[in-house]
């Protein structure tokens, strides 16, 4: 009877703590562990109502399932929580859950709030949560749901806040959507497959506090409807496809606080019904197309902090009326066509921290009320036509961080009171036509960390009080006229980055105290009056990539410790009276890839055995010195596009490698014993180029001689070929038509990578010479048309050398192009080969990028662009590039037009890049750097973005919050 009484009294716990307990289930023991909360889940209860995150009805039913921030790991959603029908609030966000949303939520009739957000769900949203009649807040966004947004949820009535952004969705906004009329919040933003028009019917949601559809695919034209919505506050569609103007009726949204529209392709004008939205308080409309003036009306919208309407076609005067905006802080118009002068009436606004103006077409001068702008942190005025002298009352400033003139016509002296500033970090006066001297005071302004003022008319000695700027990074002071001596105090700036004194007048010896900066990257002090020898300390700037001394008066020797410059990419030493021979030192810096000069002095002696190890290098520039010996070692630089040896005393055998047999006589001028070789370690007896052929009658005696061999030894060829070709195809049942069919005649291998409806001897029938597109230091490609109809690419490669592995460069495109699935790599289809010959086969891309067949790494093929005859001289563009990057003009011709009237450093740094991309293109395979390498050179052609000038930074993206 005991036993019976325990069995009727043991009670256990309810449905939906049972209910719950498969959360935990799913979750694993794990979960449980690692939280306090899923801790306090005692299976014993009667009931869940006091376990934490659980909260119940009076009838002890579960109302509230709240786990935010609770590690769940969650693989999928138990289908089991639906039978907790009386839940009214589900909240799981950012508990690490994967898997779908399941259809059985549907079944929540009672539930007011659904978040899943920050979490890993994917696939589509199921058409049963349409079904959620008391739906309020929906928040699904930050995951990775895709498809289309299902119509049903037209039917949540109810729904109050609407937050899918940050997903994957595709298709369009449905226009159902503009059923929902209790909708405060709509967000749609962050789903880039999103298209399509925004629904003219959205226009009636009119309690619509927030509509954000940014970072979409989103097209067509702003609706006018929107001017229906006067409860909203914020609207946010920037970064997508929309186009056409702003629709004046926005000017109706008397609530809107943020206006977001930066980043599209918005044209027209701004209207000047904006002008009446007295309660915003950001505009940002960068980066569209608009065009017209700045209407003066936004002087009416009383609130606004932040305008930003740069990157734009925008023209006309900046209007006064602009002055009248007391609470802005931030005006940027930069990038855009504006004239006239600066309103002085910008200095009314006393509140601004940042005013951009640069890239424009300002003119007049600076406003001396300026200095009113107390709270100013940053005025970018670079690229116009300003001139006048630079107002003293910049001084007032007293917040200002970033002040750059750079590239207008400024005159006169530098103002003292500038360097007054103490928080001061940036000044750059670049390309201005600013004189007399550089002020003492320079030693006040502290916080410098960059200080650019180049290409101007500044005089007198460099003051040794720089050397108190201990935060200087960045000093440029080239092309001006400075004189006297370089102030040995400079060495005290120990974090210097970048010294730049080229093109003054210094004089004297360069301070050996220089090799104290041991964080300088790039030091130049060319086209001075410098004298005496390197400095033996220049060896401690191991982060120096760019040593440049050329046309000095320096003598002696290049110091050995040279060897210590482990990062240095360019040497540049020509036009001194620098003299000895070439250390061997020099072999060790193999960092150097840009360029090695050291023309125009008077080195001796033989080349160093040690720069063979330069297999990097780019250009090299040995001419007008005193050097002699042979010129082996010049054989190993592969990476060559530019050698001039010229006014030497070099003798023996030219190297015999593709590099220099593209070279024309113009390298080696005025070195009498040098000698074409045919197998390179002996002279030609039929060519000297001491003596050169005698006349023109030689030339053309042996021209046709050589034509009439090449003709019969052709024609002797063919015969022979179709000959043994018929034999063959009698023998064998020969597969190809080509006059290489020797090669072809080999048992085959074919290994497709799919299913391929045609054989090797339908390819080997296309690889004829009328078929070839592209040539490469490593292959041929042809097109070939199959009977089926389906075009390919083959690429044929060259047969390699002997002391080269065959089975390298083919073996590597196989391995890596045969797993690799990108819509920027051509498809590899399959390989084939037999003794001689080694075929790739690609997908044909009609009108494509020939190059994309040859993308890769080291061992691949980075090059091929095309055998076209506009690119000049009948050379492929690898070629042709080699050849103009034999000087600097020639280089210069190179780069697209717009880009050539740079400053002449932003250029040399195009330059450098490029000779990056030629290093990849060697000839040799082995010698191409792998893209680590290619990452790490790239890493050193750095450039600030304000170091030449360049656009300043618009108002950074809203957060995906806003969407």
């Amino acid at each position: 009877m005991l036993t019976m009484a325990k069995t009727i009294f043991v009670a256990s716990l309810s449905s939906d703590g049972e209910t719950l307990l498969s959360l935990i289930s799913a979750a694993g023991p794990s979960a449980k562990a690692s939280s306090s909360i899923l801790s306090s889940w005692n299976p014993s209860s009667l009931t869940p109502c006091s376990w934490q995150g659980i909260t119940c009805s009076p009838q002890s039913r579960v109302i509230s399932l709240s786990l935010p921030n609770t590690f769940l790991n969650l693989s999928s959603l138990p289908s089991q929580l639906s039978s907790l029908s009386s839940l009214q609030l589900l909240n799981l966000s950012s508990t690490n859950i994967s898997g779908s949303i399941p259809p059985s939520f549907g079944l929540f009739s009672h539930l007011r709030l659904l978040d899943l957000s920050s979490n890993s769900l994917s696939g589509p949203i199921p058409q049963e949560i349409g079904q959620l009649s008391s739906l309020q807040f929906l928040y699904l966004n930050s995951n990775k749901l895709s498809g289309r947004m299902p119509p049903q949820l037209a039917n949540l009535t109810l729904l109050q806040v609407f937050c899918l952004q940050d997903n994957l969705f595709n298709g369009s906004i449905p226009s159902q959507v503009g059923s929902l009329v209790s909708l405060l919040e709509f967000r749609v933003g962050g789903n880039p497959y999103l298209t399509g028009e925004i629904p003219t019917q959205l226009g009636l949601l009119t309690n619509l506090t927030t509509f954000g559809a940014a970072e979409t695919g989103i097209s067509g034209e702003i609706p006018p409807t929107f001017g229906n919505l006067i409860n909203l506050q914020t609207f946010s569609l920037y970064d997508t496809e929309v186009f056409g103007s702003i629709p004046p009726e926005l000017g109706l949204c008397s609530e809107l606080r943020n206006l977001y529209l930066h980043m599209n392709k918005l044209t027209g004008s701004i209207p000047p019904q904006l002008g009446t939205l007295q309660k915003l308080t950001s505009l940002l409309l960068w980066g569209n197309a608009l065009s017209g003036a700045i209407p003066a009306e936004l002087s009416n919208c009383s609130s606004l902090v932040v305008l930003d309407a740069s990157a734009n076609d925008l023209s006309g005067e900046i209007p006064g009326d602009l002055g009248k905006l007391g609470v802005l802080e931030q005006l940027h118009l930069s990038d855009n066509s504006l004239t006239g002068s600066i309103p002085w009436q910008l200095s009314n606004c006393t509140s601004l921290t940042a005013l951009q103006l640069d890239k424009n077409q300002l003119s007049g001068a600076i406003p001396w009320q300026v200095g009113d702008l107390k709270y100013l942190q940053s005025f970018f005025l670079w690229g116009n036509s300003v001139s006048g002298a630079i107002p003293s009352s910049f001084g007032n400033c007293t917040g200002l961080y970033a002040l750059d003139l750079s590239r207008n016509k400024l005159t006169g002296s530098i103002p003292e009171e500038i360097f007054s500033l103490k928080k001061l970090s940036k000044l750059l006066l670049l390309g201005n036509s600013l004189s007399g001297e550089l002020p003492r005071s320079v030693a006040y302004c502290e916080s410098l960390v960059r200080l650019r003022l180049g290409e101007n008319q500044l005089s007198g000695q460099i003051p040794k009080e720089i050397g108190q700027l201990q935060n200087l990074v960045f000093l440029d002071l080239y092309m001006n006229h400075f004189s006297g001596v370089l102030p040995l105090e400079i060495a005290n700036i120990t974090v210097l980055e970048l010294l730049d004194v080229h093109n003054n007048h210094i004089t004297g010896e360069i301070p050996s105290q220089l090799g104290e900066l041991v964080n300088l990257e790039q030091l130049d002090l060319s086209r001075n009056r410098f004298t005496g020898e390197i400095p033996w300390s220049f060896g401690n700037f191991s982060y120096l990539n760019k040593l440049i001394l050329n046309n000095n008066l320096l003598t002696g020797a290049i110091p050995r410790s040279i060897q210590n410059l482990q990062k240095l990419t360019l040497l540049d030493l020509n036009c001194n009276n620098l003299s000895g021979p070439i250390p061997l030192e020099i072999g060790f810096v193999t960092s150097l890839t840009i360029s090695l000069d050291l023309s125009s002095n008077g080195f001796t002696g033989e080349l160093p055995e040690t720069m063979s190890s330069l297999t990097q290098l780019q250009s090299l520039d040995l001419s007008h010195n005193l050097l002699y010996g042979r010129i082996k070692v010049l054989g190993s630089l592969t990476s060559l596009a530019s050698l001039n040896i010229s006014y030497n005393n070099f003798s023996g055998p030219i190297p015999v490698t593709p590099f220099f047999r593209t070279l024309s006589s113009n390298s080696y001028l005025q070195n009498p014993s040098l000698c074409d070789s045919t197998d390179g370690y002996s002279c030609s007896p039929k060519i000297d180029r001491r003596n050169g052929l005698k006349s023109a009658k030689t030339i053309a005696l042996i021209s046709v001689i050589l034509a009439s061999v090449t003709i019969i030894v052709i024609a002797s060829w063919a015969i022979v070929m179709r000959n043994h070709r018929n034999v063959m195809e009698k023998s064998s049942g020969a597969l190809a038509t080509s006059s290489r069919a020797e090669d072809f005649s080999y048992p085959w291998t074919f290994i497709p990578f799919q299913k391929l409806n045609f054989t090797i001897g339908n390819i080997l029938d296309c690889l004829k010479d009328e078929n070839v597109i592209g040539k490469g230091c490593s292959g041929v490609v042809y097109k070939a048309d199959m009977p089926n109809g389906q075009l390919i690419a083959v690429k044929k490669l060259w047969k390699t050398k002997q002391d080269e592995d065959p089975v390298d460069s083919f073996a590597a495109e196989i391995q890596i192009l045969g797993h690799i699935r990108h819509r920027n790599i051509v498809k590899l289809l399959g390989y084939a080969s037999n003794r001689s010959v080694k075929l790739l086969l690609y997908n044909y891309i009609s009108n494509g990028n020939l190059q994309q067949l040859l993308q890769g790494n080291r061992n691949l093929d980075w090059e091929t662009s095309a055998v076209e005859p506009q690119v000049g001289d009948g050379l492929h563009i690898v070629e042709w590039v080699k050849k103009k990057m034999g000087s600097f003009e020639q280089a210069v011709s190179i780069l697209d037009a717009k880009l050539q009237g740079l400053p002449d450093q932003m250029v040399q740094e195009m330059l450098q890049t490029l000779g990056i991309a030629m290093f990849c293109v060697n000839s040799s395979p082995a010698e191409r750097p792998t893209m680590k390498n290619v990452v790490a050179l790239l890493m050193e052609v750095k450039s600030p973005p304000e170091e030449w000038g360049k656009t300043s930074q618009p108002l950074m993206k809203q957060s995906s919050n806003q969407s």
